[in-house]
């Protein structure tokens, strides 16, 4: 009844457009328990969403894209992907799923008694003059900033920071991920469970021990930050500038990731193996 309630209400403001609607509920395969924060969407498009709390979602699919492959990924699942053409119902498609766990199988890294260097790297920005927010208010919008592992060693990601200019939202929790360099944007996501921020909402710079998440690395890669809550029009702002690593950004969940000119304060601290 709830999603039924939550639909009829969508529809009331959007029964003058040319497109389909895709809505649902996504569980773990094993728990048969509901699955929160699923990455929906569109590859390449740039339509997308995530799934809410409870496991459900809902999409809007402008027609000219009945064509396309619908996929639902998670860090932790194995993916999967739809024909949408292909999925029961007119104008109101209903498609209910469960995801798989992904068993992985961790490569083991050696650490040894030697030297560790620690380093920050990142755009080190605490402006609250100069701000800049996520690039839509689609779920999904990303935006990751590039790090160099300059001698290609074991480099272990300790921390993440973030400043946060503004913050109007009593409770918001963003998704961190890691992806691995590919031609120059992110590609893979390395994460092997989820990594969840709740941001407080005063401004301050925050940061994040990663160490218990044990995330090696031995190339170039991005750490991003990813809006998975609808909240409203309330305001998020992180400090912002023009000068220093540029920000990458995509719209939506399965979006094409796409260089800004313009970048927020965030950062990780590296702890890297040396020769």
């Amino acid at each position: 009844m709830r999603i039924a309630c939550f639909i009829f209400g969508f529809l009331l403001g959007h029964t003058l457009f040319a497109q389909t609607l895709l809505f649902g509920e996504i569980v773990d395969a094993e728990l048969k328990e509901p699955l929160p924060f699923v990455n929906v969407g569109i590859p390449g498009v740039g339509i997308g969403t995530v799934s809410d709390e409870e496991g459900f979602y809902l999409l809007e699919v402008p027609d000219q894209y009945l064509e396309s492959e619908l996929r639902f990924s998670m860090v932790g699942f194995k993916s999967k992907n739809f024909s949408i053409n292909q999925i029961e119902g007119g104008k109101e498609k209903i498609l209910n799923l469960s995801l798989a766990p992904q068993l992985t199988i961790l490569e083991e890294v050696i650490v040894t008694n030697g030297k560790w260097k620690k380093k920050t790297v990142g755009n080190d920005t605490r402006s609250k003059l100069i701000t800049a927010g996520f690039t839509s208010n689609q779920l999904g919008n990303e935006m990751a900033q590039f790090v160099r592992v300059k001698k290609r060693s074991t480099t272990l990601i300790q921390g993440f920071w973030l400043s946060i200019a503004e913050n109007t939202i009593e409770s918001v929790v963003l998704r961190l991920n890691i992806y691995l360099d590919k031609e120059g944007f992110p590609g893979e996501n390395i994460l092997k469970q989820p990594i969840y921020i709740e941001l407080p909402n005063t401004p301050q710079t925050i940061e994040v021990d990663l160490k218990d998440y044990d995330i090696y690395v031995a190339d170039n890669f991005y750490v991003s930050i990813e809006w998975i809550e609808d909240l409203g029009v309330e305001q998020l702002l992180f400090s912002a500038g023009v000068l220093g690593k540029p920000l990458y950004a995509r719209s939506a969940s399965e979006a094409k990731w796409v260089k800004q000119k313009f970048n927020i304060g965030m950062g990780v601290m590296l702890s890297q193996k040396e020769d």
